[in-house]
C-alpha cells in the first residue's frame, strides 16, 4: 500500500482560522468551545450553528464563494477551539 504524501494546510488558511477565533473570542467575551465553562453540548450547538451558516451560504448565496469560504473558516475555528479544550487543555 502506498501512502500519498500531502502538504500541510496553507499557513494563510491557518492564519484566517486563528484570526476568526480571536474575533469570536472577543465578540463572545471568551465563551467559545475553547472555554472550560462551555461544555460539549453547548460547543455542539455553536458548531452546528456555524455549519448552518455554511448551508445557508450555499443555498441563498449560490455562487458567493467568498461568503462560503468565510463560513467554512468559522466552522474550522470553532472545531479547532473545541478540540483544543479536549486535547490540549484537558477538559473532558
Amino acid at each position: 500500500m502506498t501512502i500519498a504524501t500531502h502538504r500541510p494546510l496553507d499557513v494563510d488558511i491557518l492564519g484566517l482560522i486563528a484570526a476568526e477565533f480571536d474575533r469570536a473570542y472577543a465578540k463572545h467575551d471568551g465563551r467559545t468551545p475553547r472555554s472550560h465553562s462551555v461544555g460539549d453540548q453547548e460547543s455542539l450547538v455553536v458548531l452546528v450553528e456555524e455549519v448552518g451558516e455554511v448551508a445557508r451560504a450555499m443555498t441563498y448565496d449560490e455562487g458567493d464563494q467568498e461568503q462560503l469560504a468565510a463560513e467554512l473558516i468559522q466552522v474550522a475555528a470553532m472545531s479547532a477551539a473545541w478540540a483544543e479544550r479536549i486535547l490540549i487543555r484537558g477538559d473532558r
